[in-house]
C-alpha cells in the first residue's frame, strides 16, 4: 500500500489535531482521501463509519488502541486511491503496550505533550516518565525519510528524540515565549527547519530566514488568537501538512484554514449563546492543564462584560484519589463557581460490574463527591449534582446574561450538546 500513515500521540490535543488535519486535507482540493481513527471512532473522508462504543463491544478497548486494525477498510481501494490516501491514526497509552499501533511504521509521527492524565492507571504509568515511554512508540515507528513533528517545549518528549530514525526529518514546534528542550541552534545550523509561534503568527524558521505561514489572530479556531492551546495544535497541524506535501506548504492553505470550523457536536471549544445572553463553551477537557486553559479563556471573555465564570465539570473514573484531589486544588481558582457531575451517575450510566481496570472502583457519584470536596476547600461556591442533565439545568437557571459557562461534555458528546441547547435555549455561534 502506498498510503501515507500519520500517527498522533500525546495527553491532550490528539483529537483536535486529527480533526483539523482531516478537514484541511479534504478542503485543499489535492485529490487526497482520508481515513481517521480517533477517540470517537472511525471516519472515512470525515464521515463517521463506526463509533467508540462499537470498538469496545467488538474488541474490548478504545479505537485508539491499535488503531491500525481499521486499515482493512481500505482493502477495496484501487492503487490510485491508495496513493492519495492519508491515514490519520490517534494512538492512546494502550498502543505502547502489547496491542501496539497496528502498523509496522508511519510516515509522520506527531507528539503533542505529556501531562499527568492517566497517572497511576497501571504499573507502567506511575510517573510521567512512564507515560512518555509508552507514548514514544510513535517516535520509534517513523520510517526512513519520514517526519517527526513534536512540541519542543515538552522536556519529556525531547528526551525521547533519540528513538527517531536517524534518517527521518525532524520538525520541532515551539512557542517562542516558552523554554525549549531541543537543540534548535544545532538543528537549524544543520539545515533543519522549525515551526514557531510568534505571538499569534505561525512562522517557518530556518537558520537564515523566517516566513510567516499563518496568522491566528482572525481565526475562530483559536478564538481570534486568544486560546494558546488551539494555536499550538495548529502549529503541529501545519507541520503535518508540510510533511504530507513532501516538504512544502500547498497553495491556498491560508484560505482553507480560515474556512475550517470545529464540528459543533465534536466537543472541542464549541461556542453557544443562550437566549438570555449567557455564553457557553462546551469542551472535552479532562485534566488540570486543559481545565486551567479553558478557564483562562472563559475569564477573559467574562471580564470584558462584567460577568462571572461557571464550570460544569466532571473527571474520568480512572484517576487515583490523590490525582483527583490535586486536580481539584489546582483548578479551584480557575472559575468563580463550580457544578460537578459524574460520568457514572447510576442513572444514565451505571457502574460496570466487570471493570476492565481493577485499580479503579466504579461507584455512582464517587468521583464527583471526591472532586467536590477537593475544590470546596479552596472555593466555597461549589455544588455537586451527580446527573449531567440536572447539572446543566441548574447552571442554566443560575447563569446571568454576561456570565460564561464552561461545560465539560461527557463521552456521549451529542447528548451533552443537545442538553445544553435545550436547557439554555442556546444556539451555536461562529
Amino acid at each position: 500500500m502506498s498510503k501515507k500513515i500519520v500517527l498522533i500521540t500525546g495527553t491532550k490535543g490528539k483529537t483536535t489535531v486529527s480533526c483539523l488535519l482531516d478537514s484541511i486535507l479534504l478542503r485543499l482540493n489535492t485529490n487526497k482521501e482520508t481515513i481517521r481513527v480517533s477517540t470517537e471512532g472511525l471516519f472515512l473522508n470525515n464521515k463517521q463509519r463506526s463509533t467508540s462504543e462499537s470498538s469496545y463491544n467488538i474488541y474490548g478497548f478504545a479505537p485508539t488502541v491499535c488503531p491500525g486494525r481499521y486499515l482493512f477498510n481500505l482493502s477495496s481501494f484501487s492503487q490510485e486511491r491508495l496513493d492519495n490516501t492519508v491515514a490519520i491514526l490517534e494512538t492512546s497509552l494502550g498502543s505502547g503496550n502489547a496491542c501496539g499501533t497496528g502498523v509496522g511504521y508511519c510516515d509522520i509521527g506527531i507528539w503533542t505533550n505529556v501531562f499527568e492524565d492517566h497517572l497511576g492507571s497501571s504499573e507502567k504509568t506511575e510517573t510521567r516518565e512512564g507515560i512518555a515511554e509508552l507514548k514514544s512508540v510513535v517516535f520509534s515507528q517513523i520510517k526512513e525519510g519520514g517526519y517527526a513533528i513534536f512540541n519542543a517545549c515538552d522536556k519529556l518528549i525531547c528526551s525521547k528524540v533519540e528513538k527517531i530514525n536517524k534518517k527521518a526529518i525532524i520538525i520541532p514546534c515551539y512557542d517562542e515565549t516558552k523554554e525549549v528542550f531541543y537543540d534548535l541552534k544545532k538543528h537549524l545550523k544543520n539545515g533543519g527547519m522549525a515551526l514557531v509561534l510568534q505571538g499569534t503568527r505561525i512562522v517557518k524558521k530556518t537558520q537564515n530566514s523566517e516566513q510567516i505561514i499563518y496568522d491566528t489572530s482572525q481565526s475562530p479556531l483559536t478564538f481570534d488568537g486568544q486560546f494558546k492551546p488551539s494555536m499550538l495544535n495548529l502549529l503541529l497541524v501545519f507541520g503535518a501538512i508540510y510533511a504530507i506535501h513532501d516538504g512544502h506548504f500547498p497553495k491556498g492553505l491560508k484560505d482553507v484554514v480560515d474556512c475550517v470550523r470545529f464540528d459543533p457536536y465534536g466537543g472541542r471549544l464549541t461556542l453557544l449563546k443562550a437566549k438570555k445572553g449567557t455564553t457557553i463553551i462546551a469542551d472535552y477537557a479532562h485534566e488540570v492543564e486543559s481545565l486551567q486553559s479553558v478557564g483562562e479563556l472563559a475569564k477573559s471573555i467574562a471580564e470584558r462584560n462584567g460577568g462571572k465564570t461557571i464550570a460544569v465539570i466532571r473527571l474520568p473514573y480512572d484517576r487515583t484519589d490523590k490525582q483527583i484531589s490535586k486536580t481539584g486544588r489546582n483548578i479551584s481558582k480557575s472559575f468563580d463557581k463550580f457544578i460537578i457531575y459524574d460520568k457514572i451517575d447510576g442513572y444514565w450510566r451505571k457502574a460496570n460490574k466487570h471493570n476492565r481496570n481493577p485499580r479503579f472502583v466504579q461507584k455512582a457519584g464517587r468521583i464527583a463527591k471526591l472532586l467536590g470536596i477537593a475544590i470546596s476547600k479552596h472555593n466555597k461556591d461549589t455544588k455537586v449534582i451527580i446527573r449531567e442533565d440536572k447539572a446543566i439545568e441548574f447552571a442554566s437557571k443560575n447563569a446571568q446574561e454576561n456570565d460564561v459557562v464552561v461545560i465539560i461534555v461527557n463521552d456521549n458528546i451529542h447528548r451533552s450538546i443537545d442538553w445544553i441547547r435545550e436547557k439554555f435555549d442556546a444556539k451555536f455561534t461562529k
